[in-house]
């Protein structure tokens, strides 16, 4: 997997990842139900693309982080990789 860009969001934090295999988000949402939890693509009200079972999927997201460097992001994406 390849990163291809990182953004944070002011709803909170919601961390967007954009990859060669897709889009996927970590919810930070203020007042979110869904803490922490994995997205494809932003997370929707109705958590209708809340990804179960993501243990997997979030470690190759994680390991991909590891080369991947922003200028503007680069203490959001260590924090980040040091939270899992």
């Amino acid at each position: 997997m390849e990163i291809k860009k990182f953004e944070m969001f002011l709803d909170g934090g919601t961390i967007k990842i954009t990859t060669d295999e897709g889009i996927f988000c970590f919810d930070h949402r203020l007042e979110t139900t869904t803490e922490g939890r994995l997205y494809d693509g932003m997370p929707k009200d109705d958590n209708s693309n809340l990804i179960e079972n993501s243990d997997e999927l979030e470690s190759k997201i994680i390991e991909s982080l590891k080369f991947f460097k922003d200028d503007f992001y680069q203490r959001s994406i260590e924090d980040l990789i040091n939270s899992k």
